[in-house]
């Protein structure tokens, strides 16, 4: 996540940490307090670094995101709740373009032991997708004080030292490196430093709130990457803050070096992306790493704790399938996926049944949508209904859920609650971007000519939503009864469209 845009004038949302006195540090000239602490939890679609929390005395999913220029709720949060919103006339930047800053009214916000209390609190609402997390702190919270990233035990620490002066301050290795913060002029607290990758100098972050470790396409080059050289793989876009979306590719570089420690081979995604930084360091970096941000010192203390430094999530990794065998929902879902459309793993359609259920039963949104569509095509109207309806209260930013409801209202004959329904949808979502243009169709507001050509002007997307809405016509008038024309637009589909797999997570947002 960016910076605000220049215009942007946005005072900061400040947690206070409560008082601590247990003291971490064995030396006596140095007390290391530690003044607070947050579990982590896997969450969301991409398993993202998030911690439990509330808004408003309701749960909520908080995004955890040292790359985050502030603590801003997400259009999803605000839309849960119902809450009272004003524009400002302000925007924030972030990989995908530009996005409306509004102000929402909280009364309260708690992530972990710690509470805001009544305030505006500045909400975006335009994502590449749309968002499972209803907040997300940001670094001017996170690094208020020092603060320890141990992914592998899923736990946030913040310490405050006194007498401490250059003393080392990495109380759980005597050797762990240490690499100092680089001047920059970036707002951020968020320390920049420097890395290595292929013996070219590169500025570095560590970011949260990145799935994986991504760097720049010129920063890239710089290191001698060539994009039609063997080895380099185009993958999905990268999306984040903002409607639009970036390239990305896959691909090793030689060495990649931070501190006194050498990656060879790293597996490195590459976004087409002009940063303030050339590389985000994410939680496949932390996950095998163990992290203190020291701000009092000025410096990063590292240390290697084991398993791999890099991945792309091109294979259904361990840690993903620990996740889902101990029971975190989102991770069920996320392996099901994968099983079920042979991505990193083999196919396996009674394994991705299996965690699809299990996911359902855990009420992940995603897989309630998933399977309620199934029943609904099944004839269990009441069945599927009762789940597309939980899934669209949970993700009240998603159209597909809404639209998928929408169908199984008018299939049940239950036409003005289906209109109803999408139009308040509609409402709460006012931006124009893919797919709302379905939406508009459904309510009767665009022709099916309008939709189509709508697709068909996406620039390099145009293939993929004119496929989207010609399979959105033909479920709409299959619906209301009209075979004839669902047919012909199925057979279109089938002639212009590649053979349907597996709905991805991303695609189903």
């Amino acid at each position: 996540m960016s910076r605000p845009h220049p215009r942007a004038a946005l005072a900061l949302c400040a947690l206070l940490f409560p008082f601590a006195v247990q003291a971490q540090a064995d030396a006596p000239a140095c007390r290391y307090t530690q003044v607070g602490l947050l579990r982590l939890q896997y969450s969301g679609a991409e398993l993202a670094l998030s911690t439990a929390g509330s808004i408003n005395g309701t749960p909520a999913t908080i995004l955890v995101d040292t790359g985050a220029f502030d603590t801003v709720l997400t259009g999803t949060g605000a839309a849960r709740r119902k809450l009272p919103m004003r524009a400002t006339g302000h925007s924030a930047k972030g990989i995908g373009g530009e996005t409306p800053i509004y102000l929402a009214q909280v009364d309260a916000l708690t992530a972990g032991p710690l509470q805001t209390g009544r305030r505006w609190m500045p909400m975006l609402a335009e994502f590449g997708q749309a968002p499972d997390y209803d907040a997300l702190i940001g670094a001017p919270f996170l690094l208020q004080a020092d603060m320890e990233l141990s992914v592998a035990d899923k736990t946030l620490r913040f310490f405050q030292p006194s007498h401490c002066g250059g003393a080392s301050l990495a109380y759980w290795d005597e050797a762990a490196m240490q690499i100092p913060f680089e001047a920059s002029n970036d707002p951020s607290p968020n320390p920049q430093f420097t890395v290595l990758v292929n013996g070219k100098k590169m500025r570095a972050m560590i970011d949260t709130g990145s799935g994986s470790t991504v760097i720049g396409l010129a920063a890239a080059r710089r290191a001698g990457l060539q994009l039609n050289a063997p080895g380099v793989t185009r993958v999905h876009d990268s999306i984040g803050i903002g409607a639009g979306r970036v390239a990305r590719w896959s691909t090793s570089f030689a060495t990649f070096q931070i501190g006194d420690e050498v990656v060879r081979n790293a597996q490195v995604g590459v976004i087409d992306w002009d940063g303030h930084v050339d590389i985000l360091l994410g939680a496949d970096f932390l996950r095998a790493h163990r992290v203190l941000i020291a701000m009092s010192q000025r410096k990063i203390y590292l240390s290697y704790i084991g398993g791999e430094p890099f991945g792309q999530r091109s294979k259904l990794e361990r840690w993903i399938v620990a996740e889902a065998e101990a029971g975190n929902h989102d991770a069920q879902m996320l392996a099901s996926h994968m099983a079920m459309s042979g991505e990193g793993t083999p196919e396996d359609a009674a394994r991705a049944s299996g965690w699809l259920e299990q996911a359902a039963l855990g009420a992940n949104p995603l897989a309630t949508m998933t399977t309620g569509h199934a029943l609904i095509q099944q004839g269990f109207l009441e069945q599927g209904l009762v789940r597309l309806r939980h899934a669209a209260d949970k993700l009240p930013s998603l159209h597909t859920a809404a639209h998928w409801l929408y169908l199984g209202r008018v299939r049940s004959k239950q036409l003005e609650l289906a209109g109803s329904e999408l139009a308040a949808h509609r409402a709460r979502n006012p931006a124009k971007t893919w797919p709302a243009p379905v939406t508009d169709f459904y309510l009767g507001k665009i022709t099916a000519e309008a939709l189509l050509n709508g697709a068909a002007a996406s620039g390099e997307r145009a293939r993929e939503h004119t496929c989207e809405a010609l399979s959105a016509m033909a479920d709409w008038y299959d619906a209301h009864g009209d075979t004839g024309q669902a047919g012909a637009l199925a057979a279109r589909f089938e002639t212009e469209c590649p053979p349907a797999r597996a709905l991805s997570q991303r695609a189903l947002q």
